[in-house]
């Protein structure tokens, strides 16, 4: 019998009774993301009905049919196994390689996709490239055999006995793709096939690696080998280990769902979406039936975590860009999809297809895939900053995000594909949200489509990535680096002779002290100088009012800069700007986005819009980008108090309107700064 919405949250599900439940495949959507651009806008609500994407399985099939198209012509032209694949043009690293050299993640990362297809009959079953038919089951087959044999040209070697080894990582969705495929490709491997399989799976479990999130690639490593032993002989997996694996990821734990990036550190990003959820799901399907107590544990925690997602979202239908990793992109959509399957989705399937399809759409349409090389870009669009990726992505690593299209195995008929849309939390209402365990404050713009966040704590972690006092769906930070530095956007930032610079870019403390207040403790060096910052951020709308306490030592005089969000512009674009006595603002003529800042106490000086030190494509999204700021020069000692009032939105008020909004003092931030209103 065909499901008609997810599964009953107490549902048994096996490996079997979950095949049995699924079937369909992926494509693309619609909304941009406005660097300069107002075509393509999110879709507005017409009255109280909000106005359908229109997009199901057969849009969602146009993009994974695309993704696996340039897969075969990559992998084709690499070898003749699809055990490897080198993306034409794409970076080459030595982390997960054959002998040869050639790239094995690339291959890895987009077997879940594959498997999901091949374990549902109605799902797509080949792909057509320059005239011949690939059936997915054979390339699965193809790559496994030829990827765990010894003796290929194509192995991909076993994992360091003596050291971390991105095999590892890469051990956990060959395993749960193994298991998910099922019976039919199972059964193809001869029992040596099985045996190498179950070889290399093991020698990716031979190191522990229990500090961080990589603690769940071995426990479902070793979960999918215990599932395939209840019926081929030749797989063995290991209780105890991954027992272990799953009590150091309790340690991760912080609360509200949410995890921490490692025992030692206090990072909440989107590993949160596509490491720890998606992979406490796996494990639950794998073998959680068998260990109802951590299953129930599991759950418990996810439930709560999927309560706080849709508040991640801009009706724009990007998530708040922040964080490292940023090109796995739609991955924060695997454990969405896997939830809903599984009948743990604890939201209405019509805000669940919402969220889906904006963000994929968002993406795709950004320039995501790169039609010349027919593979997903390394940077998040054709012209934002390759400062984006980390030193570990190669040109495998976007493929991370292939595991949302677990959705390849949903039935055509499935509610996913044909529920009406419900609004997203943004769409519907102003809200504020505060999920306290990770110290993060969100709020939702109705009138704009705008959500931002502001984290109260955050430690030592890519100091472009986590360190702005605040993240916008709609005004992408600044990630390339200029001269060594970090941009200003959305910070305060000091400056000395010779070059020397500081902002907020180590280790913070602070608190969430309301729904509208926020403050942090945080210290940066400038020179021979250290400087120790008391900010405080009072929220109002788009509006926000930052206040800082300045203290520093020795004999020279620094220069304090509070700068607004970057603001995106396509190439050739000229920004509408507006300076007045005190204040700065801009606007893009071509997606009519704005943003403005006013220096109200301390601060003295203002510029224009401006590239920082010169340079305007240091933009983790947009070809363009640039801030404008106010600025004093500030002596020695201290605390000195700087006052300035920021705003960014996307539907932005009149100036006038701005300019009115900011010529008083709200009492609460006069008392706070111990001046007048």
């Amino acid at each position: 019998m065909t499901p008609t919405g997810p599964l009953d949250t107490e549902h048994q599900v096996s490996r079997r009774e979950f095949l049995a439940l699924s079937a369909a495949a992926g494509g693309a959507l619609l909304l941009q993301p406005g660097c300069g651009s107002r075509e393509n806008a999110p879709a507005e609500a017409a009255g109280p009905a909000l106005v359908q994407t229109g997009y199901g399985y057969e849009k969602w099939d146009e993009i994974l049919r695309s993704i696996l198209q340039g897969f075969v012509r990559n992998a084709r032209a690499t070898s003749d196994t699809f055990a490897v694949c080198d993306y034409r043009n794409g970076t080459h690293l030595e982390n997960f390689v054959t002998a040869g050299g050639k790239t094995c993640d690339s291959v890895t990362r987009i077997l879940p996709a594959l498997a999901a297809a091949v374990s549902t009959p109605e799902a797509r079953k080949s792909v057509e490239v320059e005239g011949v038919e690939y059936r997915l089951e054979d390339i699965l087959h193809s790559a496994l055999s030829h990827g765990t044999d010894p003796r290929d040209k194509d192995f991909w070697r076993y994992a360091s006995p003596g050291h971390s080894d991105q095999r590892q990582v890469e051990s956990s969705i060959v395993a749960f793709s193994l298991w998910l495929a099922g019976d039919r490709l199972l059964d193809r491997f001869t029992p040596q096939e099985r045996k190498n399989i179950q070889d290399w799976l093991a020698s990716c479990t031979k190191i522990e690696v229990r500090r961080n999130n990589w603690a769940l690639f071995t426990a479902v490593n070793h979960a999918a080998r215990l599932a395939l032993a209840e019926r081929w002989p030749e797989f063995s997996g290991d209780e105890s280990f991954f027992r272990a694996d799953l009590e150091s990821i309790d340690r991760m734990y912080a609360g509200d769902g949410w995890y921490h990036d490692s025992l030692e550190g206090a990072e909440y990003d989107y590993y949160n979406f596509w490491v720890f959820a998606s992979h406490t799901l796996y494990w639950d399907m794998l073998v959680g039936e068998r260990f109802p107590d951590l299953r129930e544990k599991f759950r418990n925690r996810l439930k709560q975590f999927l309560e706080t997602v849709p508040y991640l979202f801009g009706a724009n239908g990007s998530h708040i860009l922040y964080g490292r990793s940023l090109i796995y992109r739609w991955a924060t959509l695997t454990p969405l999809v896997l939830s809903y399957r599984l009948g743990l989705w604890p939201l209405s399937t019509g805000l669940l297809r919402r969220i889906c399809n904006t963000n994929l759409s968002f993406l795709w349409q950004a320039g995501a895939w790169d039609e010349e090389n027919g593979c997903l870009r390394e940077s998040l669009t054709p012209h934002s900053s390759r400062e984006i990726c980390e030193s570990y992505i190669n040109n495998g690593h976007p493929y991370w995000g292939m595991q949302a299209f677990f959705t390849a195995g949903f039935p055509h008929d499935d509610p996913f594909w044909n529920a009406p849309e419900e609004p997203l939390p943004v769409e519907t209402a102003d809200f504020r949200k505060i999920i306290p365990a990770a110290g993060i404050l969100l709020q939702g713009h109705k009138q704009s489509g705008q959500v931002e966040m502001w984290q109260a704590r955050s430690s030592g972690h890519y100091p472009n990535k986590y360190y702005n006092f605040s993240y916008s769906s709609h005004f992408p930070f600044n990630v390339g680096q200029a001269e060594g530095q970090v941009p200003p956007d959305c910070s305060l930032a000091f400056s000395g002779r010779h070059g020397a610079y500081g902002r907020r870019s180590g280790t913070y403390a602070g608190e969430i002290v309301s729904e509208s207040e926020i403050s942090w403790q945080w210290k940066t060096t400038v020179g021979q100088a250290e400087v120790e910052a008391d900010s405080r951020v009072f929220i109002d709308g788009e509006l926000q009012w930052r206040v800082h306490k300045v203290s520093f030592g020795g004999k020279e005089r620094l220069t304090a800069s509070e700068s607004t969000y970057a603001l995106g512009l396509e190439p050739g674009e000229a920004a509408e700007i507006h300076s007045g006595g005190v204040w700065e603002h801009a606007a893009s003529r071509r997606s009519g986005q704005a943003v403005f800042i006013r220096a109200i106490y301390g601060f003295l000086d203002h510029h224009p819009l401006a590239g920082f030190r010169g340079r305007e494509d240091l933009n983790s999204f947009c070809p363009r980008a640039m801030q404008a700021s106010v600025s004093a020069g500030i002596d020695p000692g201290g605390p000195r108090l700087l006052i300035a009032a920021v705003y960014a939105s996307p539907s932005p008020l009149p100036l006038g309107r701005l300019l009115e909004a900011t010529g008083k003092l709200p009492p609460q931030v006069a008392e706070y700064a111990g001046l007048e209103a």
